[in-house]
């Protein structure tokens, strides 16, 4: 199918839509391998730990941004259902907020300072992904709802779940301990409810054809962006450790 239906889907039909497609999109990432069955040494990760600094950063005022772009009819569901991810990134509601986790991680886990995040150049597909959300999530709520709720926040209901993956790999193949992995653990949990948010804003939110439309083209661009986030992370492999 086009960007562009000619008719309007369920919301359900539009959800299998948007998984399939997230399917048929292969990563092929000999980086992210390498690092799942733990052949890198921890000087490749720290330079991926810190090129992806500048995906978890801008995170925070891009969900802010999103919620408030949320329309304030026919409810307020909506605003409830993106304020609670929200409040969950910045530390409202069980843990720290997400940023300083991942800064723990950097420095507990990896030896990596703040200013040596600051100081790091990041990837172009690293950029170009955390642009997509950014940019979506600024235009309208629900290109916000495709490129980041749906995209990011939900995940293939027969896959584990991104936080599970990396909190296993960097705990059994690189001894990081459990408290400066907990950036990624808290995510195992958030990332069940943080999807059936999403999932439910959809129901609300993709009435139409034009805006079913935005969203499908937000959530695909989105998904591909990622994807090259992903395998760009092949240049590591050979960049300069030191």
């Amino acid at each position: 199918m086009g960007l562009i239906s000619d008719h309007v889907l369920s919301p359900q039909a539009f959800l299998d839509e948007c998984l399939g497609f997230k399917r048929e999109q292969r990563v092929r990432s000999r980086y992210m391998q390498e690092l799942l069955i733990g052949k890198l040494d921890r000087a490749r990760i720290a330079l991926w730990a810190k090129d992806f600094y500048y995906y978890v950063e801008p995170a925070i005022p891009s969900i802010a941004a999103w919620l408030a772009s949320a329309p304030t009819l026919p409810d307020r569901d909506l605003h409830q259902l993106v304020a609670r991810n929200l409040a969950g990134e910045m530390g409202y509601i069980k843990e720290a907020e997400h940023h300083d986790l991942y800064l723990q991680f950097c420095d507990k886990g990896l030896g990596i300072s703040r200013q040596e995040l600051l100081d790091f150049l990041p990837l172009p597909t690293t950029i170009g992904a955390a642009s997509v959300v950014g940019h979506y999530c600024r235009s309208s709520f629900i290109e916000g709802l495709g490129a980041f709720g749906l995209a990011v926040e939900l995940e293939l209901p027969e896959m584990p779940g991104a936080g599970k993956i990396l909190y296993d790999a960097l705990k059994t193949h690189y001894q990081i301990s459990e408290a400066a992995l907990e950036f990624f653990y808290v995510h195992i949990e958030a990332e069940e409810e943080h999807g059936e948010n999403a999932r439910r804003a959809l129901e609300l939110c993709a009435q139409t054809r034009e805006q079913q439309a935005l969203i499908r083209r937000a959530y695909r661009f989105s998904v591909l962006a990622h994807n090259g986030m992903r395998e760009g992370y092949d240049r590591l492999l050979t960049a300069p450790t030191s």
